[in-house]
């Protein structure tokens, strides 16, 4: 994973106007033999399939961009139908399923994984 852009958007409140950072941050995996791979995680509550990757070249690698606030985030794969943790993370975290869940967390000018 890695960070594309920062994006600065505006909302009112009652001090008057606050700005929050958002970061592309773009969640990858290598896997040729897949036919549908989604992204999922806390960021979407969990849904398995409304965050559909896209494959990239012939290499079978698959590819999501999402823009994230600030903060630390849990993730994994949906490919065919298994769920799958990042193993190239540096951080998982076991889950209540047994199974692990990855990492990541976007800083103010940075995501790491």
């Amino acid at each position: 994973m890695q960070r594309r852009s920062t994006k600065t958007e505006r909302h009112g409140n009652w001090d008057g106007l606050r700005e929050r950072t958002t970061q592309d941050v773009v969640f990858t995996i290598d896997n040729p033999q897949a036919q549908q791979v989604f992204l999922c995680g806390d960021f979407n509550e969990w849904s398995p399939r409304s965050l559909r990757m896209f494959r990239r070249g012939e290499l079978g690698q698959w590819e999501k961009r999402i823009p994230l606030r600030p903060g630390r985030y849990e993730y994994k794969f949906v490919v065919d139908g298994e769920w799958v943790h990042d193993g190239r993370t540096r951080e998982n975290k076991p889950n209540a399923h047994g199974s692990l869940n990855s990492i990541v967390e976007v800083q103010n000018g940075a995501a790491h994984d």
